[in-house]
């Protein structure tokens, strides 16, 4: 007996070191703990760099479409208040329909005007422009035609109104067909939608012209 003793000795110590080397170290339980925590805060970072990431491209297209209608505008607005005859002596204005304008303006200072062609083709706000050549001058030329503002809201109504010299800031708008030598004032409104998913992500800038010539 006296030999068996301290075999069974060394048997209880191995438990009691086994039993502190398991309490020490982390159960299956806790282990699952973990990998539900980090789970979750891999899954916070990541929709919040996703949720940034879109942040940025809205705030990038919002910021794009403000640019182009406020250089479209402001360049616009210039030439039709400076609209003057053609050099050929036609009426400053050619056309005016809801979503087209024609009319001649020196837009380059050159002392001669150009024949401005504003017009809706699909989404984009597109300005042909057209030099006088030739002896005599004329417009005989093709358009230089350039895409001045994306993404058009195509529900936000017509881009041009037109008012004659009565207008008061209230007044309603001249009827379509438009008569031409009425025309004393032009309202132009572009609305942008860059993001159709987005409702909020809509531009719009709006004038009141007055032109100067007429």
């Amino acid at each position: 007996m006296r030999g068996f003793t301290p075999h069974l000795k060394i048997d209880v110590r191995q438990i009691a070191e086994g039993r502190r080397f398991l309490s020490a170290g982390f159960t299956l339980i806790e282990i699952l703990i973990a990998i539900g925590i980090f789970s979750g805060i891999l899954f916070v970072v990541s929709s919040f760099g996703l949720d940034f990431y879109d942040f940025g491209i809205f705030l990038g297209e919002n910021l794009t479409a403000q640019q182009e209608l406020q250089l479209t505008l402001r360049v616009m607005t210039s030439e039709i208040r400076a609209m003057s005859q053609s050099v050929g002596g036609a009426y400053p204005i050619e056309l005016a329909l809801e979503n087209e304008i024609v009319f001649y303006s020196d837009s380059d200072g050159d002392g001669l005007a150009e024949r401005i062609h504003y017009y809706l083709d699909g989404d984009i706000l597109k300005k042909g422009t057209i030099k006088p050549t030739g002896n005599p001058l004329s417009y005989s030329g093709s358009e230089d035609i350039r895409n001045m503002v994306h993404n058009i809201y195509p529900l936000a109504g017509n881009i041009f109104a037109y008012h004659d010299s009565n207008y008061n800031g209230t007044q309603a708008e001249l009827g379509f067909p438009i008569n031409i030598p009425l025309i004393r004032l032009i309202k132009a409104s572009i609305t942008v939608d860059p993001n159709p998913l987005d409702t909020s992500s809509r531009v719009n800038f709006s004038n009141a012209i007055n032109i100067r010539n007429l």
